[in-house]
């Protein structure tokens, strides 16, 4: 009896069609072609057994027919075929001892001729030998029983290994890991690959003495009819490379829509096509990151974040806390707004993409918290976000581009928008305000032509958005998840020291020296939030035994004092870390006004925390904003209204600035352009 494997190039029969194995996927499934249409199917290696013991899959030799006789065993043949089979047998074991490397045909016959003497048989030509050879080896000694031996007329032709090669390349193509890289495939270069085995093949049958006839290379021509016969997406694959494929023939977007606004929300960040400035020295800080979720009902943004702090799990936090709590502080901050920043609430299920930072325990954690589902879209497939991703377009169509210091695609010698920009982040921030309010909301969209503001308050009608019970409970639900150790010191995290009576309690009940969970807020490391990990006990709040270096400091910017201190003075000690502080602070009030590099300001800019984190964190339950921090303090959230401490703020024609919680005098700022006018907001829009 035959015995088959499953492997590559192993051929089966499956309701009627043929496949063949071309590829072996990760966890053991495989990958079939369709023998007659060429199309590639993948089939879990589960399905391929269960088919398999059930009779439905029927393994077939290589080049052969199969056992379409249903004969198992010797004994279900005559006596007659029996010894045939045998005798067949008898004279391949015979003439193998006698075979020799290069021998011509006559001398094969001749072989041939000595064996068939030897066992007193008549002479075999060297086509039989050939024929009952090769049923041997790929049917096994059955194959030797009564009747046709082998298929007489089956060859390797040309036009086969140039289909071969032409499924090689579209499974390597599917299988590659290099993303966003096309594979380097060419009808020209397939051609002259498969010319190349065609040859070979000619080599191997010349030197075997083989008797078939050599093979032809197919033409050019033919070569691409072949090729034009296979389905358009494997061929696409091949040429353009899967990424780009599977955005070619992408399919329309299924599903049902959303009953109610909240019901589905999408998030993505990124950079806004548009450099701001320094709103005291008026230097470029470069392109700033914008973060959102856009409700999918009403297609209106719920919660942003717009910094320079890199996507990670505090922009993602600093966005949903923004999207969880009212707008009260637009009608306050904003008196010019006309309209009332109404999309607000906890969403019930969001859309992340496959980022680094969305699959982190941060997240997880607030989508537990929060009561709210969390699903991933595939890798490079933008599609399955359209509103969010249609939103970074309609920001650019309709504002950006008007604006100063919007980054055009090609490169213009009369603008520059590092030098004709002059628009800080909170003029840059009221000004998006008053478009998302004033403009965009109450413009009609899609094909409904209804407003999102209507969508918004018609999606809300019978499902009101929910908030969180407790405002005190924001900074211990949006702080980021770390892990920090406890002892008679208190909390250490990230070399600070935090301690309060309820820790000491906890060590007493607990053990003097233990692994807990952290909760922090990134943008303000004066406090956290500590528990043990795996327990039902809550979190309990700690105050940094160091208050005059921890309050308003950034995580990211600690970070930048521990790495300097360690360069400078050989240790992280809090001593230290205040030199080093110190120092950064005068680097940067000697760099920041000199208008370095794009990347260096770009770089400065997240340093000092220029960024939303410092706004949005201090918006309380009802949605007011209790003041500004970091590199706002003292600030109005509006760029011309007053300061809420105004003995806070230094007169405009003070060269010194605030960074941090220090003051530090600074050269001369450069001198900075005026926005004259709002023209993004007026004329015509397409």
């Amino acid at each position: 009896m035959k015995r088959v494997s499953f492997a590559i190039d192993a051929l089966f029969d499956f309701d009627g069609r043929r496949y063949r194995l071309v590829a072996k996927l990760p966890g053991g499934d495989w990958q079939a072609v369709d023998v007659e249409s060429g199309v590639l199917t993948n089939w879990p290696w589960d399905d391929i057994s269960a088919a398999y013991e059930e009779g439905h899959l029927i393994l077939v030799p290589i080049g052969g027919t199969g056992n379409t006789s249903g004969r198992c065993s010797i004994a279900d043949v005559s006596q007659e075929k029996r010894e045939k089979a045998q005798a067949r047998l008898a004279f391949l074991e015979a003439v193998e001892p006698r075979l020799k490397r290069g021998l011509t045909r006559p001398a094969l016959a001749a072989v041939l001729n000595e064996a068939a003497n030897e066992l007193g048989s008549k002479p075999r030509s060297i086509a039989t030998y050939y024929r009952w050879k090769s049923a041997a080896l790929k049917g096994g000694k059955m194959a030797l029983v009564g009747g046709k031996t082998g298929p007489r007329t089956r060859r390797v032709s040309g036009a086969a290994i140039c289909r071969q090669v032409m499924l090689e390349t579209i499974v390597a193509a599917k299988q590659t890991r290099k993303i966003g890289v096309a594979p380097v495939a060419t009808l020209k270069a397939m051609h002259m690959t498969a010319s190349k085995l065609i040859t070979a093949e000619n080599e191997t049958r010349l030197a075997l003495g083989a008797p078939d006839p050599p093979l032809t290379v197919p033409s050019e021509s033919t070569f691409n009819r072949m090729w034009n016969e296979l389905p358009a997406e494997d061929r696409a694959i091949a040429i353009v490379g899967k990424v780009e494929a599977a955005h070619l023939f992408r399919g329309g977007r299924g599903g049902s829509r959303p009953r109610a606004c909240l019901d589905l929300t999408e998030y993505d960040e990124t950079r806004v096509p548009m450099f701001l400035f320094d709103e005291r020295l008026g230097v470029p800080l470069g392109r700033p990151w914008l973060t959102w979720y856009i409700d999918v009902y009403s297609t209106a943004p719920v919660g942003i974040y717009l910094g320079f702090e890199n996507p990670s799990d505090l922009t993602i936090a600093s966005a949903l806390r923004h999207c969880c709590l009212p707008k009260a502080y637009v009608a306050r901050e904003y008196p010019t707004i006309v309209n009332r920043y109404a999309p607000a609430g906890l969403p019930r299920h969001v859309v992340f993409d496959n980022g680094l930072a969305q699959w982190g325990g941060t997240i997880e954690q607030l989508a537990f918290d929060l009561d709210m589902g969390i699903s991933y879209t595939r890798p490079r497939t933008p599609w399955f976000k359209a509103r969010v991703e249609g939103m970074f377009e309609v920001l650019n169509r309709t504002l950006l581009r008007e604006m100063p210091g919007f980054v055009l695609a090609k490169d213009m010698h009369e603008y520059d928008p590092a030098v004709h920009g002059c628009i800080g982040l909170r003029h840059f921030l009221y000004i998006l305000h008053a478009w998302l309010v004033d403009v965009f909301m109450q413009e009609p969209q899609g094909v409904s032509m209804q407003t999102p503001a209507a969508l918004w308050e018609e999606g809300t009608k019978d499902y009101p958005p929910s908030f969180l019970a407790r405002s005190q409970d924001l900074d211990l639900l949006f702080g980021i998840k770390r892990t920090g150790r406890l002892d008679h010191r208190g909390v250490r995290f990230a070399n600070l020291r935090y301690h309060s009576p309820e820790l000491h309690a906890l060590r007493r009940r607990h053990g003097d020296k233990l692994a807990v969970e952290v909760k922090v807020d990134p943008s303000n490391l004066a406090f956290v939030h500590a528990r043990l990990p795996d327990s039902d006990s809550g979190w309990v709040r700690a105050e940094a035994t160091d208050p005059t270096y921890a309050q308003n400091l950034s995580l990211h910017r600690h970070q930048l004092n521990q790495r300097n201190a360690r360069e400078q003075f050989g240790d992280d000690s809090a001593a230290s870390l205040r030199k080093a502080q110190d120092r950064l602070h005068e680097l940067i009030a000697e760099a920041l006004p000199a208008a370095l590099s794009i990347r260096s300001n770009s770089l400065i800019a997240r340093a000092l925390g220029i960024g939303t984190q410092h706004i949005f964190n201090n918006l309380n339950h009802d949605g007011e904003l209790t003041g500004l921090s970091g590199p706002f303090a003292g600030d109005s959230l509006h760029p011309l209204g007053a300061t809420n401490d105004r003995s806070a703020r230094r007169p405009s024609s003070d060269p010194a600035t605030t960074l941090g919680h220090q003051q530090v005098e600074v050269s001369r700022p450069r001198p900075r352009r005026t926005f004259e006018g709002d023209h993004s907001l007026k004329g015509d829009r397409p």
